[in-house]
């Protein structure tokens, strides 16, 4: 007797015996029981879960004369010959190879004649959406009242691929994937049916590369067995989905995660040499790094087993959840590259040496106030008037190409105490923060460019910085300068002059310092160093 793949063989007989699909089969099942049977059915979802399945159930369970609980009994006449794939009231017609008009019409004159032995005739049109936009619109009336013993069943992968008129016209049902647990629960019936010994971990990588697909599960086990004469194991499996060894791809995520450039290199070369596929291996990764990202966020939504689990549970511990986005986001982009410009290894390993070299720049929250109370203390104790480095907030903290910017101001800010360093900008700064909602901001703005030279009972001497011509012209106003002189005496509360100090006597002081020398300065300063040396930052400007 010729041998039958697992596949074939282990293909439910019952809607019972259907792995993962209770939402279509109970609501048939009662639709069955209670005589409200549909003339038109759909069925879509992934490949390999059960679709043509349950259609051929179905068509066994409304032509059983002895089903119980709209069950088939799989004994009658009806039942063995559709179950044999014999009985001539059961048409499946592929799709893709009948996608014309010319089929569509032989089948609407088929529909016509009553089944042979059956009560209903059941068509099961298999990766329906081939059809072309002609075979739609001939199936179109015949599909929406067809006759009273015909019943259509569609099955397609791609749903968004049939024209609204047809969708309209049947019932939908959504087939879902199968997830890790369903499959290993499938294998095992299957090696049990066969007496075969059972490995866990064996069936959890084949479980996890059929893609929540039953049947390429079975077929995957039924190629393993023959492979492995029976005796399952985790490597052979590994290295028969192009894989290599199971534990050198572990190795090489350990590696990573420790950021051992060598090592992980080294890994590659064996993985090679092992004959693994490296997209394949890469696609592995992929999934791995995703699997510890998102059980580092929430256990309970990963679906692996208990070896793999205690696995994720000790790479958690060394990498944070932003570098294993990185890490997964490098990767997706590096299978990327290597379909459009190949160069497999070579980029392979030029990913594995970027992941490498990532480090975990999230620090902790007492580490960083302790370090800005250090810099603080060093700040308040400045007395030497040199310009302080303070660090602008980065746009992306965990961006590999950010670098804290750096801006620097004058030691004599409002956070130092301005007063024991020069009254007469302490004086200068009271009076500009009395006045600001009181004058016009374009008066204001003008006065803080401003530097307070003397001042006495009645009069107060400013004068300008060079590069601020424009500014001292608009305190020469006369109509400027008798509205800031009477906003300065309200503030104050007397009658107060301004004047403004005469360019011969400012030649006199050395008022303006360079930007070089400014910068010079404060690259030299040891508080500056420090806030360069902590955030990775760089002066951009230096102010007075």
């Amino acid at each position: 007797m010729p041998y039958v793949v697992l596949a074939r063989r282990g293909r439910p007989q019952q809607f019972s015996s259907v792995v993962g699909q209770e939402h279509v089969t109970k609501t048939i099942q009662n639709a069955i029981s209670s005589g409200r049977i549909a003339h038109a059915y759909l069925f879509t979802g992934p490949r390999g879960v059960g679709k043509t399945t349950i259609a051929r159930i179905f068509a066994k369970a409304v032509n059983c004369k002895f089903k119980k609980d709209s069950e088939p009994c799989n004994e009658c006449n009806s039942c063995v010959e559709i179950s044999a794939g014999r009985s001539i009231d059961i048409i499946e017609i592929d799709a893709a190879s009948n996608r014309g008009i010319d089929e569509i019409r032989e089948l609407r004159e088929n529909v016509k004649f009553a089944p042979v032995s059956a009560e209903y005739k059941v068509y099961i049109i298999d990766e329906v959406h081939m059809l072309t936009i002609e075979a739609f619109n001939a199936l179109l009336k015949t599909l929406e009242e067809p006759p009273p013993h015909v019943i259509f069943i569609l099955a397609t992968t791609e749903a968004h691929k049939i024209p609204a008129t047809i969708l309209s016209r049947c019932q939908r049902f959504d087939f879902r994937i199968l997830n890790r647990g369903e499959i290993i629960d499938r294998l095992k019936e299957l090696l049990a049916s066969d007496n075969l010994p059972v490995n866990e971990d064996a069936l959890s990588l084949i479980a996890e590369n059929a893609d929540g697909a039953l049947r390429d599960a079975e077929s995957i086990l039924d190629q393993m067995l023959s492979f492995s004469n029976g005796d399952l194991k985790t490597d052979e499996v590994s290295r028969f989905l192009g894989l290599g060894s199971y534990q050198l791809l572990d190795s090489l995520v350990d590696n990573v995660i420790k950021c051992d450039s060598a090592k992980s290199l080294e890994s590659i070369n064996s993985l090679a040499d092992h004959g693994a596929d490296l997209p394949q291996c890469l696609k592995k990764l992929v999934s791995y790094f995703r699997d510890l990202m998102i059980y580092k966020i929430n256990p309970d939504l990963i679906d692996v087993s208990e070896t793999r689990s205690q696995r994720l549970m000790e790479l958690s511990k060394i990498a944070s959840v932003d570098r294993l986005m990185k890490t997964v986001k490098i990767l997706t982009q590096t299978e990327s590259d290597i379909k459009q410009l190949g160069y497999e290894r070579l980029n392979f390993e030029l990913a594995i040496i970027r992941l490498c070299r990532l480090r975990d720049e999230s620090i902790p929250l007492d580490k960083v106030l302790a370090k800005l109370q250090e810099i603080e203390s060093k700040v308040y104790n400045t007395s030497s008037g040199i310009p302080v480095a303070v660090v602008a907030e980065p746009e992306n903290a965990y961006s590999d190409a950010t670098v804290g910017s750096v801006d620097i101001i004058d030691a004599k800010s409002d956070s130092i105490e301005a007063k024991e360093l020069d009254p007469l900008s302490s004086t200068w700064a009271d009076l500009l923060k009395g006045i600001k909602g009181k004058c016009p901001p374009a008066l204001h703005a003008v006065l803080k460019e401003a530097q307070l030279i003397s001042v006495d009972d009645s009069t107060l001497m400013v004068d300008f910085d060079p590069r601020f011509a424009w500014h001292r012209e608009q305190l020469k106003d006369s109509e400027s300068k008798k509205q800031i002189e009477a906003y300065i005496s309200e503030v104050m509360g007397k009658s107060i002059k301004v004047v403004l100090r005469s360019n011969d006597e400012s030649s006199k002081v050395d008022i303006p310092t360079s930007q070089k020398e400014m910068r010079t300065d404060a690259m030299l300063d040891d508080s500056v160093k420090l806030v360069l040396d902590i955030f990775n930052g760089r002066i951009i400007d230096v102010k007075r």
